[in-house]
């Protein structure tokens, strides 16, 4: 099987692509063991040819994924290949076949269309020309009406993913984290003027607190410990400790924790090493010459990269790819990442890039 990545219409707005081994490609569609972004398998993905812009072979992505694979650093935390092995006994060779293969082992898909939406949901009907959905909405239930879809609307479609698979595990023990919360945790709104990310939020465990920032373990969309992180404290706009969200969190925190894959990056070492909360002067001033990540309150998303120059207002960071500099103000650092699995991630970008 060949590591390929493919880009196609519908994702052309959003930028992303897939990435994953080329199983077969029928004149109707290619069939993809997908992977993640730390080139940990995926489900398996059906894709229509129609929407398929190009195919790459070499591309800075696939040279990172084939640099963790060459380091054994690729793995199957969530033990999808089983399925992913079975299902492609069968050959999915059209969105058809993959909808009928779904329809008959009960499996939550997600649905692209080719105007880039995306549905998460049950396939109660697989027709010949369209097929009905029973979606899975934002409080994590099965609305009971179902969405018709027809196939020549659909980019592609994909079977085990890990989180589909997870929120099937989670059906049958939901009622025993309904509004429990066992591990504490809280979703903070920051008040950031970037309108991509205005009513998100980070979700995870307020370690310790000082009177300007909290140390706060953020998870990721897995439940796994995916930052040791300072939030500025003034720039929480509102916290929830009570929500369907972090029900089902809590659930994959349990899940995680239980198959010792919760802390894939072995962060939390560091949080127990820490004496205090610190500043985010002293975590810039030791940063050195390391990556860093920050969440700038008047800068659009995550601002990755080495300091170059610190004063008593504020710091510079320049771009490890395009070099570009950019200037915070202590002030507008709305969360600061001490370790994360995203700094870990660019670092090893970066070794594939120079090898």
């Amino acid at each position: 099987m060949k590591l390929v990545e493919l880009h196609t219409k519908a994702d052309q707005l959003s930028g992303s692509y897939y990435l994953g081994y080329l199983v077969y490609q029928s004149a109707d569609a290619a069939t993809l063991i997908s992977l993640d972004d730390d080139a940990n398998a995926g489900g398996v993905l059906v894709i229509n040819n129609q929407d398929i812009l190009t195919s790459v072979d070499e591309s800075p992505s696939l040279a990172y994924c084939q640099h963790l694979i060459d380091e054994g650093k690729s793995t199957d935390p969530f033990a999808l290949m089983p399925l992913n092995q079975e299902l492609l006994k069968t050959p999915l060779t059209s969105l058809s076949a993959a909808s009928q293969a779904a329809l008959e082992k009960d499996l939550v898909v997600n649905i692209t269309l080719t105007s880039g939406i995306v549905y998460t949901g049950i396939i109660a009907l697989a027709g010949p020309t369209e097929i009905q959905l029973k979606q899975i909405g934002d409080d994590y239930e099965l609305d009971p009406l179902c969405l018709v879809i027809p196939l020549s609307a659909i980019s592609s479609l994909e079977l085990n993913a890990p989180l589909n698979k997870l929120w099937k595990k989670y059906q049958a023990v939901k009622e025993q984290f309904a509004g429990q919360n066992p591990y504490g945790l809280v979703e903070l709104y920051l008040d950031w003027l970037d309108d991509a990310r205005f009513g998100s939020c980070l979700l995870g465990l307020v370690l310790d607190q000082s009177d300007q920032f909290l140390l706060f373990e953020s998870l990721n969309d897995y439940g796994q410990l995916e930052s040791i992180c300072l939030v500025n404290r003034e720039d929480v706009v509102h916290e929830s400790v009570n929500s369907a969200a972090i029900d089902f969190s809590s659930f994959l925190v349990a899940y995680n924790q239980k198959n010792e894959i919760f802390d894939p990056g072995h962060l939390g070492k560091l949080a127990q090493s820490l004496d205090h909360v610190p500043t985010a002067r002293e975590v810039i001033e030791k940063a050195g010459k390391q990556l860093v990540s920050v969440d700038d309150y008047e800068l659009a998303g995550e601002n990755l990269g080495y300091v170059t120059a610190v004063d008593e207002a504020g710091f510079t960071i320049e771009d490890p790819e395009s070099g570009q500099e950019v200037s915070h103000l202590f002030e507008n650092v709305c969360a600061l990442d001490l370790a994360s699995t995203e700094l870990e991630k660019m670092r090893e970008f970066l070794a594939a890039q120079n090898q």
